[in-house]
């Protein structure tokens, strides 16, 4: 399988929705009382044209044979002005999500490493990620990519 590594175009937007509701739904299976089914479609098309428009934002999208098989979506954060805060600037990874179909076939780790390839090129030296406890196969991806754990956040239901 031929596979081409590309930052995003509004002509993907088809493509993506079908990504992004496999990715809602496995997280509305896991954690239903956080996560809905949304009305309609996934993501609006202004969602997309924002990201494309926002030179601090960035969808990179894996295709083959003119189909999209994955994404990783990603933006540059700045700390806060507080005082025993480090000022700092980092990208906020906030998805890396493949068609079921196509997981383990690498695509993930050509995605991520073009998501490396664009911090750089934003002159940035830290990615930082959230995974969800349920997601085991993506804290296990991460943790093989050389990721390390920061915190943890808890919740208590009353």
């Amino acid at each position: 399988m031929n596979i081409t590594i590309r930052e995003v175009s509004m002509d993907d937007y088809e493509d993506l929705c079908i990504i992004y509701e496999e990715l809602d739904e496995y997280h509305r299976d896991n954690h239903p009382e956080l996560f809905v089914k949304p009305d309609n479609i996934p993501r609006a098309k202004e969602y997309l044209s924002e990201i494309i428009e926002d030179n601090t934002k960035t969808i990179i999208v894996a295709e083959s044979e003119s189909k999209v098989l994955g994404f990783a979506e990603c933006y540059i954060l700045k700390s806060s002005s507080f005082p025993v805060i480090k000022r700092r600037e980092w990208v906020q990874l906030d998805n890396i999500a493949v068609k079921r179909e196509y997981q383990n076939h690498h695509i993930g780790a050509l995605l991520l490493n073009k998501v490396f390839e664009w911090t750089k090129s934003k002159e940035i030296n830290r990615i930082e990620l959230k995974v969800y406890s349920f997601n085991a196969n993506a804290a296990s991806f991460y943790s093989n990519k050389g990721f390390k754990e920061l915190n943890k956040t808890m919740y208590l239901d009353l």
